[in-house]
């Protein structure tokens, strides 16, 4: 509907002022007043457009946050968080959750889910359906902390989550059995 009446604009901004020039009417068509009223109108209805528009994510402003905790047969597990801020929220001045307060929720959220799972159901395909239905579950609830402690409301697009080693990786969180 958006895309058709832009549509519908540009061709009055640049369709009629082409073919008036042609007809040698240009003088005349700009010493009317319609075409600054015109982009006014547009400028507004584009506004209350997307003011009307539920929350808009675009994953080119995508965030990647990391997080550790221990499954619950104790072993270290590691997830990247893929996070999108809403536009809209941003849009209308609200600023960016702060890096530590989606730091914090991140951890906080994926603690919850390791200790809901064993290492098998994080990290093997048999147990997808486990992993992705607590996903499901938790996501909303990460969204839900950050829009109640930010504003701002944000999209979880993907967690990718691995078993962590301690000779490789840093800040290895320390799990009772080890």
């Amino acid at each position: 509907m958006i895309t058709l009446f832009l549509a519908a604009l540009l061709l009055v901004f640049f369709g009629v002022p082409l073919s008036l020039q042609r007809m040698g009417a240009w003088r005349r068509y700009c010493s009317f007043a319609a075409y600054p009223i015109l982009l006014g109108l547009s400028a507004a209805a584009g506004t209350v457009a997307l003011a009307n528009q539920p929350d808009v994510f675009d994953e080119r402003d995508t965030r990647v946050f990391k997080a550790a905790g221990c499954t619950k047969d104790n072993q270290p597990a590691e997830a990247l968080y893929y996070i999108v801020a809403s536009r809209s929220d941003l849009s209308a001045g609200l600023p960016s959750p702060s890096a530590q307060l989606m730091k914090d929720e991140v951890e906080k959220n994926w603690r919850r889910i390791t200790s809901q799972l064993t290492m098998e159901e994080v990290t093997e395909e048999r147990f997808a359906d486990t992993y992705h239905a607590l996903l499901s579950e938790m996501m909303p609830r990460l969204q839900q902390a950050v829009e109640e402690k930010s504003g701002v409301s944000i999209s979880v697009s993907e967690v990718n989550s691995r078993r962590m080693d301690r000779t490789k990786d840093q800040d290895v969180p320390t799990c009772s059995s080890q």
